[in-house]
């Protein structure tokens, strides 16, 4: 079929005048910047805008490289007005054999068709990131690396991250690697796809925080760890006291990322930080950096920063949280408990008045009325409250753990203490599901736990390897607790008359032998100007418990005397966890005892 006459002019005159050749080569030309802008662009920390902006540049320039190209050609005297064809010439064009005129405007075709694919999967895929996009159920939030070079501002970066931690706990069907998890790997030179594999985790949120006098420069991005590629990332350069806008900024744009579609009231709710006064939050962050140290020094650096945030913002429920959780925590006690446990219970309190959802709060409230009050009842329904608002908060289940052991629901207990360790793998909450272990009577398992505690890398932690001895001693295997005893530092000299001692004695008289020792070091230990240093009544009654129950009996009388003090009742929760004393618990004078507490025998 012959192309009529006007369509074969006009072609030729688009040749003529290099139009299609334009095309073709603008066409493959933007198509590789659009690649390239998609792939360098989020790597050197530009923003995603400006990979959009460039795809727009592409298709408004198209029409105009066609309208140049039309009126315009390219000659050794630079650009000039094309002039009109001369006689014949477009004959002559029109005229050439197919195989000579069509692959130019195939290939003009395919500059268009590459033009148009490159726009769409720039522009496309970002009009609804949660429409066709591929969606992402777990993340680990890295600590954000502290560019400043100054270890003062280190908070910066450990808060944001922390921050947004929690922020993401907030999102349904969104599972958040805890943060000890995830901040192990601070300092780390792993690959997004190693950590991937470490921790289980989809996505991986990294990034960095640059701080001078009146500029914050924080820059994040998301990462797929199957491949490694790059799923999102954002540069925010603004001044210190818009932390708060780009940490909400930055909690908005994973979610959109992560394609995770949320209603109205999910995306206030995940946005949330507690306060608009940024020296509030900077101070909050700094206690919480401190918090995490768990030292009792620390913890009272921690109070003191959020004693501070609090004077700045008076309504930031979270620094009333953050008081209540490092009086909570026995690390915070020192040698008397109860102050501490009255100014748990009031901050929290205070908290979940201004902000009945935050689970720190409750769960330190649930402390306070646990240890203080041995108010088991309200303390449950608080470590509950604690954990449907926040059911990856570790610190929750650990506590409630020692509820339920207290009140002999051990296998629940165990099962509390399992999870707190799955979310948080710390030290301190490995040793408290090994004391977990312990409390219901399930010595092998505590044993090796505490094995594992005490192979770690941190030996400097001293409670490590109680549980194993305790759990020896409950199996009646006294003569590896003796040689536990001694590679422990038992000196010499007395770790041989226990030895000489198990050997005439045997298993039966080796625990009033046991007794007796223990007995006369408490009287030769003197107190420190403190009142403390001297084991009390409660460790008496427990070396005495396998022995003879009577006297055991007398020393847990000297605790009974006062029951409304707070340290009485501290000890007595103590003895409800122990089952050193699982044999006197149907004696009269200890059922005495329980009423005295308030407590059903």
């Amino acid at each position: 079929m012959n192309e009529p006459r006007g369509l074969k002019q006009f072609f030729a005159e688009l040749k003529r005048r290099h139009v299609f050749r334009v095309t073709a080569v603008y066409g493959a030309a933007s198509f590789a910047i659009l690649q390239a802008a998609d792939i360098l662009f989020p790597r050197i920390g530009l923003p995603d805008w400006t990979v959009t902006l460039v795809a727009a540049l592409a298709l408004v320039g198209f029409p105009l490289a066609l309208i140049l190209s039309w009126a315009y050609e390219r000659t050794p005297d630079g650009l000039l007005k094309t002039e009109p064809a001369v006689t014949g010439e477009l004959e002559a064009i029109a005229s050439a054999p197919a195989a000579s005129r069509w692959p130019l405007g195939l290939a003009a075709l395919g500059g268009i068709a590459l033009l148009g694919l490159g726009a769409w999967w720039v522009l496309g895929r970002s009009d609804d990131p949660a429409e066709g996009a591929r969606t992402y159920d777990s993340i680990a939030v890295l600590p954000f690396v502290n560019m400043t070079g100054d270890e003062e501002n280190e908070y910066l970066g450990d808060g944001l991250a922390e921050e947004l931690l929690h922020a993401l706990t907030r999102i349904e069907g969104l599972d958040v690697e805890s943060r000890t998890s995830s901040f192990a790997l601070k300092g780390s030179d792993l690959v997004a796809t190693a950590i991937g594999d470490s921790l289980g985790v989809e996505t991986v949120l990294e990034g960095s925080v640059r701080r001078s006098p009146d500029r914050l420069r924080v820059t994040a991005q998301l990462i797929d760890t199957d491949d490694g590629s790059h799923i999102w990332s954002e540069t925010y350069d603004r001044a210190p006291a818009d932390r708060l806008d780009i940490q909400d900024d930055l909690t908005q744009q994973i979610t959109e990322a992560l394609a995770i579609a949320l209603d109205p009231n999910s995306r206030r709710r995940v946005a949330e930080t507690g306060t608009e006064n940024a020296e509030a939050y900077d101070l909050f962050l700094q206690g919480r950096f401190f918090w995490n140290k768990r030292t009792p020094d620390d913890l009272d650096v921690a109070v003191g920063l959020f004693h501070k945030a609090i004077a700045a913002d008076s309504t930031f429920a979270a620094a009333y949280a953050g008081i209540a959780d490092a009086r909570a925590v026995p690390a915070g006690w020192g040698e008397d408990p109860a102050p501490a446990l009255d100014t748990a219970e009031v901050y929290a309190s205070r908290a979940i008045e201004i902000d009945p959802t935050l689970a720190q709060a409750h769960a330190s409230l649930a402390m306070a009325l646990m240890m203080r009050d041995l108010d088991f009842d309200r303390a449950e329904a608080s470590f509950e409250r604690a954990i449907a608002l926040d059911p990856q908060y570790a610190t929750a289940h650990q506590w409630y753990a020692e509820l339920l052991s207290a009140t002999d629901r051990h296998e629940t207990a165990v099962s509390e203490a399992l999870r707190s360790v799955e979310l948080d793998p710390t030290m301190i909450i490995r040793w408290n599901f090994a004391r977990t272990l312990y409390n219901a009577g399930q010595y092998e398992q505590a044993i090796e736990q505490t094995e594992r505690l005490m192979a770690d890398d941190r030996t400097d932690f001293a409670p490590a390897s109680i549980y194993k001895l305790l759990s020896l001693y409950m199996l009646g295997r006294y003569a590896s607790m003796i040689d536990m005893a001694s590679d422990e530092g038992l000196p010499d000299p007395l770790a041989k008359m226990a030895r000489d001692s198990l050997a005439v004695l045997g298993d039966d008289g080796f625990p009033a032998f046991l007794a007796r020792q223990l007995e006369t070091q408490v009287r030769l230990t003197p107190p420190d100007s403190n009142g403390g240093g001297r084991p009390g009544p409660v460790f008496a009654a427990s070396a005495w418990a396998r022995a003879d129950p009577d006297r055991a009996l007398d020393y847990l009388e000297e605790i009974g005397r006062d029951p409304e003090s707070v340290d009485a009742r501290v000890e007595w929760f103590g003895v409800l966890l122990d089952p050193v004393f699982d044999d006197l618990r149907d004696d009269p004078r200890y059922l005495d005892l329980m009423r005295r507490f308030g407590l059903q025998p």
